[in-house]
């Protein structure tokens, strides 16, 4: 990626401080679970209020073009504690993800939680997890694991950093909601979980209110034209959230209260995000500390008459991402200009302001200085995520996509005519440049990431013979700079 052209970007002069970076600044690495990126009050949303995060907007960064490496939460978890893209771990959706074990050395011990632990960092661990043992908190540096994903978190994290230290912290808050827009469905059937009494609560309140109280449909609610097949092979009927009966069964009206839902617990993982915050001011930390907020990947919030995640429309694959540090970086700002992978980027960034030595192999790119308003004059053309049975590539103005089946196995959206991903182009004689383009784009993505399991997605590639499946072709292959050092 790094390999890719790019334009030199420039910034307002008046965003950039001019102040010098601390040196090992304390990290707050905040993260929610299936927020898409448009559930933020400081985005425009009118339907819900979250002043916790529009506070690290107003006085950080958020960068408006961050895609998640696999819209998956083990995938997705998986890629940002590590800074390699999942599949080259052998994790392409959560049952993999959790079932792999031999995560090289070069990787594991390169992890989040190890890295910064050997520069010198005390460490912790809250909420959840969701990784493969050798990437849990428990066996990865981190010093203390607290089990609570909700409201006893932040109070064990506000304990870690008001303890009394010579060194940095590193503490990652990791909640749950707003996953908990997974039952929602459940709730609506009168079928839920005993657990779950809070998502029923949610659905009898929503119920109650008349239509022009609830959240409106989006604007792309509508099945778009030329649908790839495999996006509707994959949808379930049976899952937790059956997203195929849903986009047969659900009114206007479900849709709507299931917007409304998810609205409420957004809301509620906001309050809990803002206790640390003020946890963090109250103990006087704010200007010594780096804080960074995103989420594992978002949820399709009926876009499309869809629910849940795993897919690359942007409801999916978009993602929340702020970075503030008090003092460095100039707040208020909104990037545009910069594709960012979260999977791969975080842990450059950490590495950056801890004043670490980037470990090689890594692919992703600090955001140091574009975070502090500095021109930079070579950044990446295009940002990929993946699953099982599609590959994405985001340029600056198109998402291509391609798909494992189907007679349309290639989308390609204008992002800036088009940003509700309405209509596939790749089938217009107009686009076919900029299709050929994309193209090549992903096949020099595949040989660059080290993606042998993504050669059946290059459309000029001969489709490989099937061979029987046996442990040995079964075992997912490792990039080469990846491989076992011990």
């Amino acid at each position: 990626m790094a390999a890719c052209a790019a334009a030199a970007v420039s910034l307002r002069v008046s965003d950039v401080l001019g102040a010098a970076p601390k040196k090992q600044p304390n990290i707050l690495f905040i993260m929610t679970d299936q927020q898409h990126a448009g559930m933020m009050s400081c985005t425009g949303n009118k339907w819900l209020k979250t002043p916790a995060m529009d506070s690290l907007a107003r006085e950080g960064v958020r960068f408006e073009r961050a895609y998640c490496a696999n819209p998956v939460c083990v995938p997705s978890r998986t890629s940002m504690a590590t800074g390699v893209m999942p599949g080259r771990l052998g994790a392409f959706d959560n049952n993999s993800g959790m079932k792999r074990t031999n995560i090289p050395d070069k990787v594991a011990d390169n992890s989040m939680g190890k890295i910064m632990k050997r520069a010198g960092y005390d460490t912790f661990y809250g909420g959840k997890i969701h990784m493969t043992s050798k990437l849990d908190p428990r066996n990865a540096g981190y010093d203390k694991y607290f089990s609570d994903q909700r409201d006893k978190l932040p109070e064990a994290c506000i304990q870690f950093i008001k303890k009394k230290r010579n060194k940095p912290f590193l503490a990652v808050a990791s909640f749950i909601n707003p996953h908990d827009i997974c039952y929602a469905y459940l709730a609506s059937q009168g079928k839920n979980k005993p657990n779950m009494a809070s998502v029923d609560r949610l659905y009898s309140q929503a119920s109650s209110l008349p239509t022009d109280q609830l959240p409106p449909l989006p604007d792309n609610y509508a099945i778009p034209q030329m649908e790839p097949e495999a996006i509707k092979a994959r949808l379930s009927s049976t899952a937790v959230t059956p997203s195929l009966t849903m986009r047969k069964t659900f009114s206007e009206r479900d849709w709507r209260i299931n917007r409304w839902i998810y609205c409420r617990l957004t809301e509620e993982v906001d309050q809990q995000i803002g206790r640390i915050l003020k946890g963090l001011k109250d103990a006087g930390l704010t200007e010594k500390t780096l804080v960074v907020f995103a989420s594992d990947h978002g949820n399709m919030d009926a876009s499309h008459r869809l629910a849940s995640k795993g897919l690359f429309y942007d409801e999916s694959v978009k993602v929340p991402f702020i970075i503030k540090y008090t003092g460095v970086i100039g707040g208020g700002r909104a990037d545009q200009d910069h594709l960012v992978s979260t999977g791969l980027d975080i842990l450059p960034t950490l590495c950056d302001y801890a004043e670490i030595k980037v470990p090689e192999h890594l692919l992703g790119k600090s955001l140091r200085q574009i975070a502090q308003g500095k021109p930079v004059t070579a950044w990446r053309s295009y940002v990929a995520s993946e699953n099982r049975w599609c590959r994405m590539i985001r340029s600056k103005r198109f998402k291509y996509c391609v798909y494992d089946s189907g007679a349309s196995r290639e989308s390609l959206i204008d992002m800036e005519n088009d940003p509700g991903e309405m209509q596939n182009l790749s089938n217009s004689a107009k686009y076919e440049k900029v299709l050929d383009e994309h193209r090549q784009y992903l096949k020099e993505w595949l040989k660059l990431s080290g993606d042998t399991a993504g050669s059946k997605y290059d459309p000029n590639a001969k489709p490989p013979k099937k061979k029987p499946r046996t442990k040995r072709t079964a075992r997912a292959k490792v990039h080469p700079n990846l491989r076992h050092t011990s």
